[in-house]
């Protein structure tokens, strides 16, 4: 059994070969970066070593079985989402992050909710009723209902029964409901961004 042997066994790279440096994703900045390795340590099944993010200066630490915590969130950044949405949506990411996928499915399927309720849907609706008001607002077109479908589906199943989902199934609820919020109001919101203004009359 690996034993702390003090701190004379911890090594501290100087920045001048490639052992210094480790590229990863910063959970904290959500950031590609070449990270700075602080300090490593041999603990008899690999190394753990402490990272420094070269864009924002907060830390992580790679564990001897290369996962790194924390972990990036899972999935796009989508711009323009209202505040309660915004929240699930980071949770959701979070979930599969950490390997919470069937509460990832959860989420996704309560982000359904959300949007229509944001939308002017009455809350604690069928969802049924939820996608037919979004539906009929047009969030929703014809090439849309197979796979907007899918995350009411699989939120279903995660929800009642008891075999934990396959990861690529949870992926894709989750960029299918990535791709739901990007079109519901990343686009508007884009738009109100880049398109100029007409000229007062």
């Amino acid at each position: 059994m690996p034993k702390y042997q003090g701190h004379r066994n911890i090594v501290h790279p100087d920045g001048s070969n490639d052992s210094s440096w480790l590229v990863y994703t910063c959970a904290n900045c959500n950031t590609n970066v070449s990270g700075a390795v602080v300090s490593a340590f041999n603990n008899g099944y690999g190394v753990v070593k402490w990272l420094l993010c070269s864009s924002c200066g907060e830390g992580s630490v790679q564990l001897s079985n290369t996962l790194i915590y924390p972990s990036a969130s899972f999935g796009p950044i989508i711009d323009g989402l209202p505040d309660d949405v915004k929240i699930a949506y980071t949770e959701a990411r979070n979930c599969i992050s950490t390997n919470a996928i069937t509460a990832c499915e959860l989420m996704c399927r309560k982000i359904l909710m959300h949007v229509a309720v944001e939308k002017g849907a009455k809350e604690g609706d069928t969802f049924a009723a939820y996608l037919t008001h979004l539906e009929g607002l047009g969030y929703i077109t014809p090439p849309m209902k197979i796979w907007v479908g899918l995350i009411r589906e699989n939120g279903n199943e995660a929800t009642h029964l008891l075999a934990t989902p396959p990861r690529e199934r949870v992926e894709s609820t989750l960029f299918f409901t990535a791709e739901l919020l990007r079109l519901v109001y990343e686009m508007e919101f884009l738009a109100r961004k880049y398109v100029p203004k007409a000229p007062n009359p």
